[in-house]
């Protein structure tokens, strides 16, 4: 299975996400923040149904300190979906699979 999870690099940003030709979703992380690993685990389960037309994206909010501050991440996690380069959805915290099928299929 091809790598479902992109890490993203401080200057990658740009090109990987807002030029996603898909929906872009990225959770924002924190090494060592137990909701962040909950919260991708819950996402693979999207990214296995290729059903959804949705690209994945981990940003790392150590590594990536001016991405974090651009988009004002200040307690990870912190996922924000982006179409055509623009936020149209975000949760905060980790969510229920339920409440990610329902955005999916609004946006998808």
């Amino acid at each position: 299975m091809k790598q479902w999870l992109k890490e993203i690099k401080p200057h990658s940003f740009d090109i990987e996400v807002l030029n996603c030709p898909k929906l872009a979703v990225v959770i924002f992380i924190k090494r060592g923040v137990a909701s962040g690993d909950i919260l991708v685990a819950v996402l693979q389960r999207f990214a296995q149904d290729s059903k959804w037309n949705v690209d994945f994206f981990k940003v790392d909010v150590d590594l990536c300190k001016e991405v974090a501050t651009r988009y004002r991440i200040t307690k990870p996690p912190i996922t924000l979906i982006f179409t055509k380069g623009e936020i149209v959805a975000h949760f905060i915290g980790v969510v229920s699979a339920q409440k990610i099928k329902r955005v999916l299929e609004t946006l998808g």
